[in-house]
């Protein structure tokens, strides 16, 4: 059976409805920024004690956000939209763009049927790749921080999880770096 069929057999199988959807407001105002990843999803509600309604998740490549990069915009719209009033960036250990490096990038589209005249010049930046993911976790704080259309005192924190523990790691407060 194909994907797809699997979920819309699934999904005509779902228990009947038995609440509300709730609000698009975040519970607890807060937007998680992490990784593409999908093993971070299992750590969402015994890890970081989050359920579904209390955050709203940005999922970005090393949960790495440059400074003028289109994923500022959505962590924008869950601020204002939203009324996230908090920002965790959560890194993680094992971080797959943080392993693979450009020539397999390369290899992998080529593979794939993509032309070498289609394969982006910078691979590596063009997929968002990092070197170092608690380096690339404190690069989106301060992307996060120096964009003067989000609010001055909003607090950005970030942590770097262990992928077979939900452990955390500290690497920014961001009660300490408020400008009011």
């Amino acid at each position: 059976m194909a994907l797809l069929d699997e979920i819309l057999d699934a999904n005509r199988r779902r228990p009947p409805p038995g609440r509300e959807p709730g609000s698009f407001i975040a519970n607890r105002h807060l937007c998680i920024v992490t990784c593409v990843d999908p093993r971070l999803t299992q750590f969402f509600p015994d890890a970081l004690g989050v359920e579904r309604g209390h955050a709203v998740a940005i999922r970005v490549p090393g949960a790495h956000i440059a400074a003028g990069s289109e994923a500022l915009r959505a962590l924008g719209s869950t601020i204002y939209v939203n009324d996230c009033q908090e920002i965790l960036v959560v890194a993680h250990t094992d971080c797959g763009v943080a392993r693979v490096k450009e020539p397999e990038l390369r290899r992998v589209m080529r593979a794939r049927g993509v032309a070498d005249a289609a394969i982006p010049e910078d691979v590596a930046s063009f997929f968002g790749l990092v070197s170092d993911v608690e380096a690339a976790a404190r690069e989106t704080v301060a992307a996060i921080r120096a964009a003067p259309w989000l609010p001055r005192h909003l607090p950005v924190h970030a942590v770097l999880m262990d992928i077979s523990t939900g452990a955390l790691k500290l690497l920014e407060r961001g009660y300490d770096h408020v400008f009011r």
